[in-house]
């Protein structure tokens, strides 16, 4: 399991502090609403939802003199060496999917940097291996869910030219920008390279871009990249996979 680096979760309390003194918000809400640090503690918790893990967590960060200390702290106690029970995923590479999706007939696409040569996860060299991981993907959805209709897509990655020459392009022309969904991987993976490291040159610009602003809008304006949501008929896919 992939151990996330100190400065990642530093960034996500930088930007919970940033939001909380623009809009007048307690800090607890803001991360709550503007963070992913509940999926990062593998945490079931919402305004609705109480989790008394995550009331700890609020407690001592109130109280602590070092919030991002406390917040890796409680991060390496409570979840780095516990997976997600709820998280039974079929990986291929660095591909999975969730069907059907919130009672569709609609497949949710997923991408995981689980790369474990020396080479670029999207390199040019590797790039017929992650076709290799997505045909395997599909032959097996093929086989095994004949009812799906619609691949459907999520994340930061589709605006990289490297990413997107692994799809269909009548799916990557159907993209369109979803903002910036704060609580999702589908964000806030952009900060993370190989192995759980951050992305430094991203996050050293994206902590001197929240310096400088004074409403949430323009704070998640900072962000590099926003969302894209690409959605098209799957059988594009298995068409262009040839299966």
């Amino acid at each position: 399991m992939i151990q996330y680096a100190k400065e990642f979760l530093t960034l996500q309390i930088k930007f919970a502090q940033k939001i909380a003194e623009v809009s007048h918000q307690t800090l607890e809400d803001v991360i709550m609403d503007y963070t992913m640090l509940r999926n990062l503690f593998n945490l079931r918790v919402s305004h609705d939802i109480p989790n008394p893990l995550w009331d700890a967590f609020i407690a001592g960060l109130r109280v602590s003199g070092t919030p991002e200390d406390w917040t890796y702290d409680f991060y390496l106690q409570h979840t780095a060496v516990e997976p997600n029970p709820s998280d039974d995923r079929r990986f291929f590479g660095c591909f999975s999917y969730v069907y059907p999706w919130r009672n569709t007939k609609k497949l949710r696409m997923h991408f995981e940097n689980r790369e474990t040569s020396e080479h670029g996860t999207l390199s040019k060299v590797r790039m017929h291996i992650r076709k290799s991981e997505l045909s395997t993907m599909f032959r097996y959805i093929q086989a095994n869910h004949p009812d799906v209709e619609t691949v459907r897509g999520g994340s930061w990655l589709y605006n990289i030219s490297a990413y997107i020459r692994l799809f269909p392009p009548d799916y990557i022309e159907t993209a369109k920008p979803v903002g910036y969904e704060t609580g999702f991987w589908a964000l806030w993976g952009q900060f993370i390279a190989r192995n759980g490291s951050i992305q430094r040159p991203a996050a050293t610009q994206f902590l001197e871009c929240l310096s400088k602003q004074n409403t949430v809008e323009d704070c998640l304006q900072c962000f590099p990249y926003q969302v894209l949501r690409p959605e098209c008929p799957i059988e594009r896919f298995y068409n262009f996979y040839n299966l």
